[in-house]
C-alpha cells in the first residue's frame, strides 16, 4: 500500500473529487464522481478507497463541502447528503478530521497561488497584507475571504454570499429580476450565477422576449450557442452572467476591503476561454459611482489551478 497522510475530497452538488496526500505533501490520485450516484459519503469513499489502492483506517481525513457548517455538519444545500465528523471518521478510520466549507479551503489555498495559476483580470499589485477574496460559480455561487492575522497565519472565513439578494442596475436587469421574482420569490445571486442559473437566466431572457423552446436549455449548449453566435438569447444570457458576476465580485470587495485581490473560481468561467468577456466583467466589477477610484487598483484573478480546494485542505491539515 502507498504511503499517505491524509484522503481528500471536495464534495460539490454535481461532483465529488478524491485525492490521497502523501507525507512529501503531493496531492495524487485524484478522482471525480457524480455525487448522484451514491446515496452517502461513507459509500462513495470506500469505493475510493478501492480504486486508488487505500486501506483504511488512515491517518487524517480533510474535507470540504457546498453547504454551511451549522453544529460541527454540513447538509449540502444542493444534493441530499449530510456530512458530520463522526460519520468520516467512521468511514476512514481517521484519528483526525478537518471537514469545512468548500470556498473556505480554496480561500485557504488563495495565498499560495502563484503566476501560473492565475489570469489577472485588470487592477494593480495586491496589498500584501490585505483581505483576499475567492468566489466562484459552478452548481451553487461559493464566497470565502482569508486574512492575514499580522503573525504570518492566513484565517480563512466561509460565507454564504451566493443566497444575498441579486441587485438589478439597469432597466434590462429589472426586467429580469422581476420575471424571476414571480417565478422563484426569493431572488438570489446563485439563482443566475450558477450553472442551473445560467439555464434559469436563459429562460427568464426568453420568457420577456417572447421566444418559445423547444425544450429546457442547458448550461454547457448555452455557452457553446453563445461562442458560435448562432442564439441571441444564449448570447445575452452569457453576457449577462459576465456583467452580472463582476457586480457581485466589487459588492464583496467592497465589502470585505479585498484589496488583496479577487479570485475567481469553480467550474464555469474557468471553462469559457475567450467567451469570458474580461472588459465587461471589469466594467462592471469597477462601476461602483463614488467608489471606482477605490476598486480600480483591485486586482481580479482567473484562477486557472484544477485542485485548489486540494490544496486548501492540505494546508489545513498541515
Amino acid at each position: 500500500m502507498r504511503s499517505i497522510k491524509a484522503v481528500l475530497a471536495d464534495i460539490g452538488g454535481t461532483n465529488v473529487r478524491f485525492a490521497t496526500l502523501t507525507p512529501e505533501g503531493s496531492i495524487e490520485a485524484v478522482e471525480a464522481w457524480l455525487t448522484a450516484i451514491y446515496p452517502d459519503f461513507e459509500s462513495a469513499v470506500r469505493d475510493y478507497a478501492g480504486v486508488a489502492g487505500l486501506s483504511f483506517p488512515i491517518a487524517a481525513a480533510g474535507i470540504c463541502a457546498a453547504g454551511p457548517l451549522i453544529g460541527g455538519g454540513i447538509e449540502l444545500t444542493n444534493c441530499t447528503w449530510k456530512i458530520a465528523p463522526g460519520d468520516i471518521a467512521l468511514a476512514t478510520g481517521a484519528s483526525r478530521v478537518v471537514l469545512v466549507n468548500d470556498f473556505e479551503a480554496v480561500a485557504r489555498a488563495v495565498p499560495g497561488l502563484s503566476g501560473g495559476d492565475l489570469i489577472q483580470i485588470g487592477g494593480g499589485e495586491p496589498l500584501a497584507s490585505a483581505p483576499k477574496v475567492a468566489l466562484g460559480p459552478g452548481t451553487g455561487l461559493g464566497v470565502a475571504s482569508a486574512v492575514f492575522d499580522g503573525a504570518g497565519q492566513w484565517l480563512v472565513a466561509a460565507g454564504e454570499g451566493g443566497h444575498a439578494d441579486l441587485a438589478p442596475t439597469n432597466a434590462r436587469e429589472l426586467a429580469i429580476v422581476y420575471q424571476l421574482m414571480r417565478e422563484y420569490g426569493h431572488v438570489s445571486v446563485e439563482r443566475v450565477l450558477s450553472g442551473p442559473g445560467l439555464e434559469t437566466l436563459y429562460l427568464a431572457i426568453a420568457a420577456l422576449d417572447g421566444v418559445n423552446l423547444k425544450q429546457k436549455p442547458i448550461a454547457h449548449d448555452i455557452a457553446r450557442a453563445a461562442k458560435t453566435l448562432s442564439d441571441p438569447v444564449a448570447v445575452e444570457a452569457v453576457s449577462q452572467f459576465t456583467a452580472w458576476l463582476g457586480s457581485v465580485a466589487g459588492n464583496v470587495a467592497l465589502t470585505l476591503g479585498a484589496r488583496g485581490g479577487v479570485y475567481i473560481a469553480g467550474g464555469i468561467v474557468s471553462q469559457w476561454g475567450d467567451l469570458f468577456d474580461v472588459k465587461l466583467f471589469r466594467y462592471r466589477f469597477e462601476a461602483k459611482g463614488r467608489m471606482r477610484h477605490y476598486l480600480a487598483s483591485i486586482p481580479c484573478y482567473l484562477v486557472t489551478a484544477k485542485d485548489l480546494a486540494f490544496r486548501g485542505l492540505a494546508a489545513m491539515i498541515a
